[in-house]
């Protein structure tokens, strides 16, 4: 399941506790989770869905951050053959 907040999230407290007790492990599968269905989407152009999920991924940084544990983004470019 991803990980989504909404702007004003009330439940975002116990959301942040519950992600703070998970193992890196799960945690960084909870972050891959989140961000494929962000991916799914921004490629949809979907954009009420994609916030609260960006939200989300950057929350899933912050707490992996807390940890020492850094996860790291990677952009894929597409290239033309011109």
């Amino acid at each position: 399941m991803a990980l989504t907040f909404f702007e004003q999230d009330p439940n975002r407290p116990e959301k942040e506790e519950s992600l703070r007790a998970l193992s890196e492990a799960d945690l960084l599968a909870f972050y891959h989770e989140t961000r494929r269905a962000a991916s799914a989407a921004r490629e949809a152009h979907d954009m009420e869905t994609l916030y609260p999920l960006a939200r989300g991924l950057k929350t899933i940084q912050r707490i992996a951050g807390e940890r020492g544990l850094v996860i790291k983004t990677r952009r894929l470019v597409k290239t033309s053959d011109a």
